[in-house]
């Protein structure tokens, strides 16, 4: 029984080496995705906008954002048309914010442009940001899980050093030439690795799993995330390149302290409600104190407000696609449908700090109350919402630990072998070891990564029980350790 006790430290064991070049050449496309999108969010006073003026660029920013947030609607829509023809309607659609760097070198060369044809440029421009979102989003959740969490992490951080590297030169054109590069290494690799998913891990369109809509709270809770992140990107742009660079580059402190939460992610259980509550007082220190910093002041406001959108943006991130993945849920579904009100909020924290920036000459009172009253709204909706999760998470570990589901998997194997998704990968082994229907279950949520403490609370079964189900599973399968009970999983492909 000694050799069960999950508090030892798990055997380590190596990642096939096809899917470690996968995790890694994805870790450097998510990189380039990253680095590009937050240099269309702090564009206005960066190098992507260097032509105009702060006032017109922000109008250009927000027909971005209008235009990306539209995009995911008509993902929800159309989300199997979409998700049966993904890779040729992303691969042009992400190709499209080339077409913003192209209108940036002509403004650059002929003063003549007029404001109307940038502003097409950049309506395409969020058209690709939602695109190319979605394209990764898709290829995350048709791999397998393991180093999903940490990769999308790592690429959270490089893509941050890779925005700062893009637009601190100094040179439009040297920063233009990196920007493409970006834009090319990260729609390239996306397409690339998509190629690389065995066809018959890809279950057909009408058999995934819808998820359940967001309820209003939620979306509101959604929303206001997205309304901070867009009002002090707003905010900090109009305070010059220097503040826009900094606050952008703050964003590599929250995917670090997200990578922690990824690393401990089979040890705990995390979900993104939790996080929400840790990052709320972050976000309203920085807005309750902006209104009265000084200069110096107000970017550490923009700092500490950035470091917690990061953080729950990349867990956010992580946690839906491990989740469609594991729970076979429709990939486009899901994440649009969470993506949506995030950027909705997006675009009307940004026609607000539009407004009180640029339009209304607002005194300094008038300001501070604005701020304050907003900060006021996001704390109101945060306490109807509460950022509690756990309905949503029981209902997705119900899939897999229920007899129900157990035996529902068993059928749709039986009936379509091709299949390989986790939850059949799962079947397959509790199959060839003759696993008896409680240590299935047992079996289900160690393959997930849970420990002992968290099974015995989700089957209402003592820790001694857990213990002898799980050395019951250890003996049958040869095995002393969870993780190499994970490999046995994750190598489950025939």
């Amino acid at each position: 029984m000694g050799e069960t006790d999950e508090s030892a430290e798990p055997k380590r064991t190596r990642t096939p080496g096809d899917l470690l070049n996968t995790y890694i050449l994805a870790g450097i496309g998510f990189s380039c995705l990253i680095g590009w999108e937050l240099s269309a969010v702090f564009s206005p006073s960066l190098v992507l906008l260097d032509f105009c003026d702060i006032h017109e660029g922000v109008m250009l920013r927000i027909v971005s954002i209008l235009t990306l947030a539209a995009s995911f609607a008509f993902f929800i829509v159309k989300q199997d048309w979409i998700f049966e023809h993904r890779n040729k309607l992303f691969t042009v659609g992400s190709l499209l914010a080339l077409v913003a760097v192209v209108n940036t070198m002509f403004n650059a060369s002929f003063e003549w442009m007029p404001i109307w044809v940038s502003a097409i440029a950049w309506g395409l421009f969020g058209i690709a940001q939602a695109s190319s979102m979605m394209y990764w989003c898709i290829f995350f959740s048709l791999i397998p899980t393991r180093r999903t969490a940490v990769t999308i992490c790592i690429g959270a951080c490089g893509g941050t050093m890779l925005f700062v590297f893009a637009n601190a030169t100094g040179a439009t054109w040297l920063g233009l030439l990196e920007i493409s590069l970006l834009i090319l290494g990260s729609v390239g690799l996306a397409a690339f690795l998509s190629t690389r998913i065995p066809g018959e891990s890809i279950l057909p369109v009408k058999e995934y799993r819808r998820s359940a809509l967001l309820t209003v709270p939620s979306m509101l809770s959604v929303a206001c995330h997205g309304a901070v992140y867009g009002f002090m990107s707003i905010l900090m742009c109009s305070m010059g390149p220097v503040a826009a660079l900094v606050c952008g580059a703050s964003g590599l402190i929250g995917s670090a302290l997200a990578f922690v939460w990824g690393y401990l992610g089979p040890k705990v259980e995390v979900d993104t409600g939790i996080v929400q509550r840790i990052s709320l007082p972050m976000i309203m220190m920085g807005l309750l104190l902006f209104p009265f910093a000084d200069e110096a002041g107000k970017i550490v406001c923009g700092c500490l407000a950035n470091v917690a959108l990061a953080h729950s943006s990349v867990i956010a991130w992580y946690s839906t696609s491990i989740d469609n993945a594991e729970f076979q849920l429709h990939p486009v579904d899901r994440f649009a449908n969470r993506q949506a009100p995030s950027w909705v909020g997006f675009f009307l924290g940004s026609i607000g700090a539009y407004l009180i920036v640029f339009v209304f000459d607002l005194s300094d009172w008038a300001f501070c109350l604005v701020v304050v009253v907003f900060a006021l709204l996001v704390i109101t909706v945060f306490s109807i919402y509460g950022g509690d999760e756990s309905k949503t998470k029981k209902r997705l570990n119900d899939l897999l630990t229920s007899a129900t589901a157990v035996e529902a998997v068993a059928e749709e194997d039986a009936a379509d072998k091709h299949v390989n998704t986790f939850r059949q990968r799962c079947d397959r082994v509790i199959d060839d070891y003759e696993l008896t229907p409680r240590e299935a279950e047992v079996f289900f949520l160690l393959a997930k990564g849970r420990n002992a403490e968290y099974i015995g609370k989700q089957l209402v079964v003592s820790s001694a029980t857990v213990k002898s189900h799980i050395y019951h599973i250890y003996r049958k399968l040869g095995i002393n350790s969870q993780q190499r009970l994970m490999t046995i999983v994750d190598d489950e492909t025939k």
